[in-house]
């Protein structure tokens, strides 16, 4: 069948095709003139039927003639399309209703598309033909009615054309004649009112809910893909949408409990879109929800972890107060997954609240405390807030056997030596906060503030050194500042640079480092590199200034002298004056 319907002309023996005065006054929808056509042929030519759905034994098969059919509107378009289909996708009523009285033959054809009369009617919006041509189908035949039910080839049938093209007059309409056609689904398993609630047409889900004339519930069809209802995008859309299905009784309340493939429920589903008025309308609802894990095992308050909602961690709490005791597959809390996902809005939330203490120090299957997960993933700022709580503690091993200064060393090793890389912002925090012992290699190593008293004063000299050589190296700039610019011996003097210009430069240099050198937050092996720089270059500076200091002194006696000279030789060669 569908290759009799693949190629154009397959609706009759004689390929006929819609004359072109024909397809002016259907597209038009001049009522008029069609009926003056078709009485012309009715003086003229005899009645033949043609099966127009390729349905025989062989393409172009004709099947047992109808009365009153015209043999005029057995052509079609180059694509397929019959008159019928011309009028349906213009939205004319009369004319359909005209065509189906003249030609009913037609009611049950397909273009190349494999689209019905209803396809085109749906897709384009228009109730009144969809309405007629309901109404045609349902009083014909078995081949028609096979019709009503048709799919196209994109596996779509005309109920879901129009859910997908959002004409909720038409839904409507087919709701009110053949209500079983909501319980169909398309190729990949997506049910018109999954569809309908996806786009959040309130109106098209109430007609698709609605109760038939005779108080039977809807038969519509809640599934789709990946094992998912309805319930679940209505649980993901808004509040509305899920309150449409739950007074769809008895099915819309059993859509709760129901899980998709990956075993989420509503809930989930809910609080991963930050749906918190859905959240409290499920939790109201059905409470035991909360406890529902997916197949990785995480709960609700897992997943709302990972999304950083605190109301909503709030919200869940108070329906399970067993919350510590839900972990996943991995024997992670819900404060593991938010560490690990960097929620620190989370983390803080969770620090500031006393009740919260039993997740600060538990440990997953690997032996990770959250702390462990901070610092293998690199997040200061969560290692920060963990070590502000003086219930965190810091000496906890896990099975690898490393506390969170061991992994912060390994992972510190395996990283960049960038000062502002995470892993080493995060070890220099632990290194001066953090366990009084830790191990390198199988080495105990002391904490920085329990060495031995004479580092500690190593260290201070240090940082009294770098002091004193700041203060050096900006007053050699503020004295040689002046001379450096001033002219004569200016910037550049006699084709080289001044030396006051150098001491200036110098000593600028020198400052710079000994600056950036004596920040605590920069590593100490880049503190000691600059300083030693700095170190060689203030008394570089010092030499340059007292170089053009000399130079100076030098200048000032020979014009001393010149002054002396000439003053003596004026006395001599003038004695009378």
């Amino acid at each position: 069948m569908a290759e009799a319907l693949s190629a154009p002309g397959a609706f009759g023996p004689e390929q006929m095709t819609l004359s072109t005065e024909l397809l002016q006054a259907l597209t038009a929808g001049d009522k008029v003139r069609l009926v003056d056509m078709l009485s012309d042929e009715a003086r003229t030519a005899s009645h033949v039927a043609i099966d127009v759905n390729g349905a025989g034994a062989s393409p172009g098969a004709v099947s047992p003639p109808r009365v009153g059919t015209s043999c005029r509107l057995l052509g079609v378009a180059s694509n397929g399309n019959t008159a019928l289909h011309l009028v349906a996708s213009r939205g004319h009523a009369e004319l359909a209703a005209l065509i189906c009285e003249k030609a009913p033959s037609l009611v049950a054809a397909r273009n190349m598309c494999l689209d019905t009369l209803l396809h085109c009617a749906a897709r384009a919006g228009h109730r009144e033909v969809a309405e007629c041509l309901l109404s045609a189908m349902r009083a014909g035949g078995a081949e028609e009615a096979a019709a009503l039910r048709a799919r196209n080839r994109q596996g779509a049938t005309s109920l879901y054309e129009a859910v997908r093209h959002g004409c909720a007059g038409v839904v409507d309409a087919f709701m009110t004649a053949s209500p079983e056609l909501a319980s169909g689904t398309n190729d990949d398993g997506v049910s018109v009112l999954y569809l309908a609630v996806s786009i959040e047409s309130h109106r098209m889900v109430r007609a698709l809910l609605r109760r038939s004339p005779d108080g039977a519930p809807s038969p519509a069809s809640f599934t789709g893909p990946e094992g998912r209802t309805a319930m679940h995008v209505a649980a993901a859309c808004c509040k509305g949408m899920v309150m449409e299905i739950l007074a769809w009784k008895p099915e819309g309340p059993t859509l709760l409990t129901k899980v998709d493939s990956s075993g989420k429920s509503p809930l989930h589903f809910a609080v991963l879109h930050h749906n918190l008025d859905v959240v409290e309308l499920l939790l109201n609802v059905e409470a035991s929800l909360v406890r529902i894990s997916d197949k990785d095992g995480l709960y609700p308050l897992h997943a709302v972890a990972m999304v950083g909602s605190t109301r909503i961690i709030d919200e869940l709490i108070e329906k399970c107060h067993d919350y510590y005791e839900m972990v996943d597959d991995k024997g992670r809390n819900f404060l593991h997954c938010a560490v690990e996902h960097a929620r620190d809005m989370v983390v803080d939330h969770i620090c500031r609240n006393d009740k919260f203490d039993m997740l600060l120090n538990a440990t997953d299957d690997e032996g990770n405390t959250p702390l462990h997960l901070a610092v293998k993933h690199g997040h200061p700022r969560i290692v920060t807030l963990l070590l502000q709580t003086t219930s965190v503690k810091t000496c906890i091993i896990n099975k690898n056997g490393l506390t969170v200064i061991d992994l912060a060393h390994k992972e510190l090793r395996s990283g960049s030596n960038y000062f502002l890389d995470p892993h080493r912002i995060v070890f220099n925090c632990l290194y001066s906060s953090g366990p009084t012992f830790y191990t390198v290699e199988g080495i105990q190593l002391l904490r920085v503030k329990d060495r031995p008293a004479t580092e500690t004063e190593a260290s201070m000299k240090e940082d009294g050194m770098t002091k004193t050589g700041t203060i050096a190296s900006v007053l050699i700039a503020t004295v040689a500042f002046a001379a450096a610019f001033t002219v004569p011996g200016g910037f550049i003097a006699d084709d080289h640079p001044n030396a006051d210009t150098m001491a200036f430069v110098c000593s600028i240099v020198a400052t710079s480092f000994l600056i950036y050198g004596g920040a605590r937050e920069i590593p100490p092996n880049h503190r000691s590199r600059y300083n030693r720089l700095a170190s060689g270059l203030v008394p570089v500076g010092v030499q340059f200034m007292l170089a053009a200091f000399a130079f100076g002194l030098h200048l000032v006696l020979v014009l001393i002298c010149a002054m002396f000279i000439v003053a003596i030789v004026l006395e001599i060669t003038l004695p009378n004056y």
